[in-house]
This record gives C-alpha cells, sequence and structure tokens, in this order.
C-alpha cells in the first residue's frame, strides 16, 4: 500500500501554456570530498555536501523557476529523507501531491565520494525506489486539475512503466517529451516512439538506441553527418522530433523534414551538473510560451548555459526573465 505525499496538493491558479508533469527520478545526493587521498579498509576524513537530484525533479524544478505551473511525479521511500526532498521542492513552487512514499522504501540516493584533486573515487547509488512509479501514477496526474499540455518521462522509469505511460499520454491527448538519462538506460525505451513528440539524448544515448534496435546507419563515426544520422535513426522509431545534444558544440534538433543545428551559448563553466536537465526545463518553457522546436531549444540551450556557470545542480536565482532573448 502506498500514500501520497503530503503538502503538495493545494489549488493552483491556471497558467498561459498549461500544467508540466514531470515523471521518473527525485533524488538525494550526497558529497563526500575526501581531504587526503582515499586509504582501502579504513575511515577516511572528508567534507560532506548534501542536495537533490534526479532527473525529473531537476526539469520540474528548473520549470518551476521559470514560472511554469509544474507537477512531479515520483516515489520516494518512507525515510528520513523523503520530506527534506519534497518541502525543497514545494518550496521552489513545485506540485508534489503525486509523489508517493513507498512503506519499507528508502528514498533514492546517490553518493560521490571525490578524491582531493576532485576526481571520482567511487559513485554508489541506490535507486530501486524508481522502479515503483506506475503509468496509474500518470493517469492520476493527468485526472482532473489544471489542464496537462506536456508530460515529461525520464528513463530511470521501468521498460514497462515507460511504454504504458507514454500510451496514457497519447489517450489523454497530452504531449510527450522524453530524456534518455543514460546509456544503460535509454534502453528502456519501447522500439515504437508513436506518440513522444521530443526525445532528448545525447550522442552516446543514440547510439544504444541505434545499436538496441539493429538500426541501419548509412554513414559510421568517421563521416560527416554521423550525429544527423543517429539522431534520425531515433527519430524514424516514431518520436516527432529528436534534440541530440553535443557538448560544447550546442544541440541538434531533427524532425522527419528537416534538422537545425544550434548555436552552442558561450559559458565560462564551474560544473556542467545538470546542464541537461536544464535543457530540457528550459526548451519545455520555451514551447509554453508559444515558440517553435528550434526557438524553444534556444532557450533550452540558455538556460543551460547560466546552469554550467553556477555549483549549483539548479540555478536558485532562475526566473522567467531567463526565457527572453
Amino acid at each position: 500500500m502506498t500514500e501520497a505525499a503530503a503538502g503538495g496538493g493545494r489549488a493552483r491558479a491556471a497558467r498561459p501554456g498549461g500544467r508540466v508533469v514531470c515523471v521518473g527520478g527525485a533524488v538525494v545526493d550526497r558529497l563526500l570530498h575526501l581531504l587526503a587521498p582515499a586509504v582501502a579498509g579504513t575511515s577516511n576524513p572528508a567534507r560532506a555536501a548534501a542536495s537533490y537530484g534526479g532527473v525529473a525533479r531537476n526539469v520540474a524544478e528548473n520549470l518551476a523557476r521559470l514560472g511554469a505551473d509544474v507537477a512531479l511525479v515520483a516515489c520516494v521511500g518512507d525515510d528520513a529523507a523523503a520530506p527534506g526532498l519534497l518541502a525543497h521542492a514545494a518550496a521552489a513552487g513545485v506540485d508534489v501531491a503525486g509523489v508517493r512514499r513507498v512503506p519499507g522504501a528508502t528514498t533514492a540516493e546517490y553518493v560521490a565520494v571525490l578524491a582531493p584533486s576532485g576526481d571520482l573515487e567511487i559513485g554508489v547509488a541506490a535507486m530501486d525506489v524508481l522502479t515503483q512509479v506506475t503509468p496509474d501514477d500518470v493517469a492520476a496526474a493527468l485526472a482532473g486539475g489544471p489542464q496537462v499540455t506536456w508530460v515529461f518521462l525520464d528513463c530511470n522509469l521501468t521498460a514497462e512503466a515507460l511504454a504504458g505511460s507514454i500510451a496514457v499520454c497519447r489517450a489523454a491527448g497530452a504531449r510527450v517529451a522524453v530524456d534518455a538519462v543514460s546509456t544503460a538506460k535509454a534502453v528502456r525505451l519501447p522500439a515504437d516512439l508513436r506518440g513522444v513528440d521530443v526525445l532528448f539524448c545525447n550522442v552516446d544515448e543514440a547510439q544504444a538506441l541505434a545499436a538496441a534496435t539493429g538500426a541501419v546507419l548509412t554513414v559510421g563515426p568517421e563521416d560527416g553527418g554521423w550525429e544527423t544520422e543517429l539522431a534520425a535513426a531515433a527519430q524514424r522509431r516514431g518520436a516527432a522530433a529528436v534534440v541530440l545534444t553535443r557538448g560544447p558544440r550546442g544541440p541538434l534538433v531533427v524532425t522527419a523534414t528537416e534538422f537545425a543545428s544550434m548555436d552552442v551559448v558561450p559559458a565560462d563553466a564551474v560544473d556542467v551538473t545538470g546542464a541537461g536537465d536544464a535543457l530540457v526545463a528550459g526548451t519545455l518553457a520555451g514551447l509554453l510560451a508559444g515558440r517553435d522546436l528550434p526557438r524553444a531549444v534556444a532557450v533550452g540551450a540558455r538556460v543551460a548555459a547560466r546552469t554550467v556557470t553556477s555549483e549549483h545542480t539548479v540555478v536558485p536565482d532562475l526566473t522567467p526573465e531567463d526565457l527572453l532573448p
């Protein structure tokens, strides 16, 4: 038996563009920065920091700070970590009524142990609770309340939950955006991506998708047009559009009839963590504001550029003015 998280169900005024429902990961991130080189088999002194992450949670917080009406659908544990995560999201403006606390489960957690140099010594992830999200959770978020325009799904969901949630959204008439998250999780996407309006992935994730379905590519990595071909292969699976992120070279937008190579937004990077989530959120905010996809992705690129110049995964002083050219 599960119960809905408390504290996120107050009535909200409808905002232009409709509501976005973000479905997937909500995680407590813990960072332990060693003060000296690691010594195995004993206690090591470290400096500690904690924050909140998870792709869907990050996208939801970014959207809320950009002025969107946004709700989070996720699963957390019935442990001490959950209330803080939920309170932080709610304080940012995210409706957390659709987050379920699962009895006996622990909230998803990622622990990164960094060497004194800042390099990752070891990372440990305990994410089992994320697999508890179901299409029924998505259906509940779509029923009643504000009109849902977009549903964002991340591939922290199981393959069954992804396929079922896409079907639920299609039946409800909601547009769907999906983020592949990682090469390992990208392959959870169904072979048939009809019903997905925008798929966000990077080059490695697009390669994993192509390999998983045996896609025949007409060019190789050493040839010009390789990245366009990868994005087009993903689009041919049924997605209306693919946004392929390429790091410092800017995103590529591919549909059935056109492609656009977007300019990168210059930024002095401090920490690239959260840049992809910011790109997704900025793009969705641009679409809500009536921009076409390439111009919306340009908004996302600006939000991502702001994010990499910050030490925060989500820029705390992000505002609707960041949507302006």
